[in-house]
C-alpha cells in the first residue's frame, strides 16, 4: 500500500499539515508552470544555476558540456520519489561517467534548505540551485521528478519522470532513443493526481480532454464511495484541511486498506476480514467540517451502512515484537529536531513497523523510547525499504541502536463482518 512510503502520522495530527505528502502518481501531476512544452528533438535550453554543489571539476558552461550526454533531474527536497531515486542515479552516474555521461540535479529549494539536505543525503553528482526557477521554466517542468537526457549534439532525446539504465544505455550507444510504437487504443488516465477531497478520476478526465478551465471539485460538497476502476493500483491517499473544510481521498483501496487509514493502524495485520469482498474502492470526501475525526466518522458510517458490514474491535493477549532504543544517538531523532529540508532523509519508525508486519504477518510495536521517532534512512532509503526482506530491515535498525524483544501483550485488533 502506497501509504507506507509517507511519514506515518496519527489522524489527530493531520490538521497541522500544510503539505500533503502524497505519493508518486499524485506528485507527478501537480502543476508548477503553464509554459509551452519543450519538444524532443529540439536544441536543449542552456542551464544557469545560481549555485552548484558536488560538481568537482565539472563546469556547467555550454562549451564544457559539449559532446557530453547530459542527464538533467529536476527535483525538490519535499518530493519523495525524487529523493528515492538518488541511490540508483548515484550508481548510474558512477557507472557511465567514463562514457561521457554527466548527471545534474536541479532544484529550486532555498539555499539553507538545500544545504541542510545535502548534509543528510548522499548525492554523488552535480547539484544546481535554480533560485529564480528560470531553468524550470525553460524546460517547461510541470511536475517532479522530471528527467531529461541531452545527447552529444545538445539535442533533447528523452523526457520522463523516471530514468532506467536501459534508456540511458540506448543513448550512450546510439546517441538517441528509437520512437515508441504508438498503440491505436486511446489513452485512459484513471488517476490524474489529486489533493485530499479531489476526485482522481475526474482529474484524469481533465487531463485527457485538455480542459483546465472546468470547475474545481473542492467547491462541491461530496462524499463518494464507489468501486475503483484503477484495479491494478496498490492504492494512494491524500488529506488536507482548508479553512473550514476537510478533504480526504483514498484511491483504489481494499476494505482493509481503507480501515487501516481511517483508524491509523500500522498495517492490515491488525484487521481480520471475514467478508467475501476483494473489491477496491475509491473514497472522496470534501465537506464543511471542523475536524478530521468527524470526517472519518462520516466516511466509516457511509462505508459500513452502504456495504452492510460492521467493524468491531477485539482485545486479547498476543505475541508481539517490541522495538526500543538501546542508547540515544544522532540517527534517531524526534520531529522537532528535523532541520528544514531534511524530512525525506528520515523514515518514521511507524513505516519500519508497517513493513515488518506486512512481510511477516506478525505484530510489531515501538516502546516509549521510539514513540514518534524518525530514523536517518541512508542505507535503507524508500526503494530499498520497499524491496528489503525482514532480516535486512532488522539488521539496518540494529545499526541505528534499536533492539528487538519478543513479548506477550494485550492489544486491540479488529474484524470486518457482514452485518
Amino acid at each position: 500500500m502506497l501509504r507506507k512510503l509517507n511519514d506515518k502520522l496519527p489522524l489527530s495530527a493531520m490538521k497541522t499539515l500544510k503539505i500533503n505528502h502524497l505519493f508518486l502518481s499524485t506528485l507527478l501531476f501537480l502543476p508548477l508552470f503553464s509554459y509551452s512544452q519543450v519538444q524532443l528533438g529540439m536544441k536543449a535550453p542552456e542551464i544557469h544555476p545560481e549555485g552548484t554543489y558536488n560538481c568537482g571539476n565539472i563546469s556547467l558552461q555550454p562549451e564544457s558540456l559539449k559532446g557530453k550526454i547530459v542527464v538533467l533531474d529536476f527535483w525538490a527536497t519535499w518530493c519523495s520519489p525524487c529523493v528515492a531515486a538518488f541511490p540508483e542515479n548515484n550508481e548510474l552516474s558512477a557507472k557511465y561517467k567514463d562514457k561521457g555521461v554527466v548527471f545534474i540535479a536541479i532544484t529550486d529549494d532555498p539555499k539553507e534548505k538545500l544545504e541542510n539536505f545535502l548534509k543528510k543525503v548522499k548525492i554523488d553528482f552535480c547539484v544546481g540551485r535554480d533560485d529564480d526557477q528560470q531553468d524550470f521554466k525553460n524546460y517547461s517542468v510541470t511536475g517532479r521528478p522530471a528527467m531529461f537526457i541531452i545527447n552529444r549534439d545538445g539535442i533533447l532525446v528523452y523526457r520522463g519522470n523516471h530514468l532506467t539504465e536501459e534508456t540511458l544505455l540506448e543513448v550512450v550507444n546510439t546517441n538517441g532513443i528509437a520512437p515508441e510504437q504508438k498503440s491505436s487504443r486511446p489513452e485512459v488516465i484513471l488517476n490524474g493526481g489529486f489533493r485530499g477531497g479531489e476526485d482522481p478520476l475526474y482529474n484524469g478526465m481533465k487531463m485527457m480532454t485538455g480542459n483546465t478551465q472546468s470547475c474545481t471539485p473542492e467547491l462541491i460538497d461530496q462524499l463518494i464511495i464507489r468501486p475503483s476502476l484503477e484495479t491494478n493500483s496498490t492504492g494512494s491517499f491524500g488529506y488536507r484541511m482548508k479553512q473550514d473544510h476537510v478533504g480526504i481521498t483514498y484511491s483504489s483501496g481494499t476494505l482493509e486498506d481503507i480501515f487501516v487509514f481511517l483508524h491509523d493502524l500500522p498495517s492490515t495485520v491488525w484487521i481480520a476480514n471475514m467478508v467475501n469482498d476483494s473489491c477496491r474502492y475509491d473514497v472522496i470526501y470534501w465537506r464543511k467540517n471542523d475536524s478530521f475525526e468527524k470526517a472519518v466518522s462520516e466516511i466509516e458510517h457511509a462505508l459500513t451502512s452502504g456495504l452492510s458490514i460492521t467493524f468491531d474491535s477485539i482485545s486479547e493477549k498476543r505475541p508481539v515484537t517490541v522495538l526500543s532504543l538501546n542508547k540515544s544517538n544522532g540517527s534517531v531523532i524526534s520531529p522537532e529536531q528535523l532541520e528544514e529540508g531534511t524530512d525525506k532523509a528520515y523514515t518514521s519508525i511507524g513505516n519500519f513497523l508497517t513493513k515488518l508486519e506486512e512481510l511477516t504477518n506478525q505484530f510489531y510495536l515501538a516502546d516509549d523510547s521510539l514513540k514518534d521517532k524518525l530514523i536517518h534512512n541512508q542505507g535503507m532509503e524508500w526503494k530499498k525499504l520497499h524491496d528489503a526482506n525482514p532480516a535486512e530491515i532488522i539488521d539496518f535498525l540494529k545499526t541505528r541502536g534499536i533492539v528487538l524483544k519478543q513479548e506477550t501483550r494485550a492489544i486491540t485488533t479488529y474484524i470486518i463482518r457482514k452485518n
